[in-house]
């Protein structure tokens, strides 16, 4: 069977892929050496073939992380996508032909891939049948799991992530009100009452039939379905502190680092924060069902296009913090693991929040809600805020440009749906 997948993967491999590519924006050294590489593979020489194209991944590589990752062009990213499948595709000759460790093999080939869909972009081509290499890092990811699943079973005890209610303390300084909670309401009634009128609310009753509410709480089944999954992980405090980072490394290795319940030295908080972990794992997405509630639109008029909704996961240990911000888009927040308190401040209020200046962080503001300085940021003594106490099970609608401050109550899995 897993011999099968594997042809399957590999039939789905252009042989001509340095001709998806913009020549004339690459280096014709390392493209020449790509193609050379896939055209002279062969059982004998698998070895140096893998150094070939490793050695054009990591001079893309460098140059994806030179600068801002907003001015990376599309040409070396596509380039990465192109070393990466044909990495895959040597180390699937290497694992059919028992060349090697198989387990090795099949993991470097899945993190090969993660790193192709997080840095690579999409191969294109006139030729319409080309419009599967687009996805072709995905679809092999999702076959490469099968394997993987079929090579190794789970064997540890299941572990339930944690999720006890923990009470909401006060925020010194707060006026707080509490939100409408509405239990499963229409599509009419919530257009009316909170879509159109940009009111946040809390929902219930609206994501009860998800499989997730269940499976995620056992970590072993995060394991299995998604573990070999190379992922960015946050690493600090939140993204404005200064000690804060990113680290790429395995779902299993930031549970088991991050999640399970540590001994000994203290660890910086890890947070797989705003990531589309179910594009690159569609096994989850198969898991939760995106909310009637995101067919509503802003635009009406004839001939208006509705964008795909984006949708993020959110999972980490209790004390995940996500700083003051807000967001352009319609949000629609749902806790499957664990609890949430989230504040909320009107759009009218952004003076008194003080949001950073320039146009990176211009939507994070400099007032920390939990120790508030009153000295340097005065208007804020006066402000009113919205308080969520958000429990397994239910969703949070927020609606544009509204501030909010997350913090996670306990081990906790979120899915934030993003939409216009």
């Amino acid at each position: 069977m897993e011999d099968k997948i594997l042809s399957e993967i590999r039939k789905i491999v252009p042989e001509n892929i340095t001709g998806l590519l913009p020549a004339d924006e690459l280096d014709p050294a390392g493209l020449f050496l790509l193609q050379h590489t896939q055209d002279t593979v062969t059982e004998d020489n698998y070895t140096e073939a893998l150094k070939a194209v490793e050695g054009v991944l990591e001079i893309t590589w460098e140059e994806l992380n030179t600068g801002h990752w907003s001015k990376v062009p599309l040409a070396p990213r596509q380039l990465y996508t192109a070393a990466a499948i044909i990495k895959i595709d040597i180390l699937l000759r290497s694992y059919q032909q028992g060349c090697g460790d198989k387990t090795e093999l099949l993991q470097s080939a899945m993190k090969t891939a993660d790193l192709g869909i997080l840095l690579g972009a999409p191969l294109s081509s006139g030729d319409c049948s080309m419009t599967r290499v687009a996805g072709l890092l995905s679809h092999a990811l999702s076959m490469l799991s099968s394997v993987s699943e079929q090579q190794q079973a789970v064997s540890e005890p299941s572990s339930n992530t944690e999720h006890s209610s923990v009470m909401v303390h006060n925020i010194p300084g707060i006026k707080g009100q509490m939100l409408n909670t509405l239990e499963k309401p229409s599509l009419e009634g919530f257009r009316a009452a909170h879509f159109g009128p940009r009111v946040p609310a809390k929902l219930t009753g609206c994501i009860s039939h998800w499989p997730a509410l269940h499976l995620w709480r056992d970590i072993n089944y995060l394991k299995k379905v998604a573990g070999a999954r190379t992922v960015p992980i946050e690493l600090g405090v939140h993204y404005v502190h200064p000690t804060w980072s990113q680290k790429l490394m395995t779902v299993a290795e930031f549970i088991e680092a991050h999640i399970v319940p540590q001994t000994g030295e203290a660890t910086p908080i890890g947070y797989l924060a705003q990531h589309p972990l179910f594009e690159q794992v569609p096994e989850l997405m198969s898991d939760i069902f995106e909310p009637e509630y995101c067919c509503l639109s802003d635009d009406l008029g004839e001939g208006a296009v509705t964008e795909e909704t984006d949708i993020n996961a959110w999972f980490g240990p209790k004390g995940t913090v996500s700083p003051l911000h807000y967001d352009p888009k319609h949000n629609l927040l749902a806790q499957v693991v664990g609890e949430k308190r989230i504040l909320l401040y009107h759009p009218d209020q952004s003076e008194n929040l003080y949001p950073y200046e320039g146009s990176f962080l211009n939507n994070t503001a400099q007032v920390d809600p939990e120790e508030p300085d009153y000295k340097t940021f005065p208007n804020y003594k006066n402000i009113i805020a919205w308080e969520c106490h958000l429990k397994q099970g239910e969703m949070l609608y927020i609606p544009p440009k509204w501030w909010h401050h997350v913090r996670s109550l306990s081990t906790s899995f979120s899915v934030s749906f993003w939409w216009t």
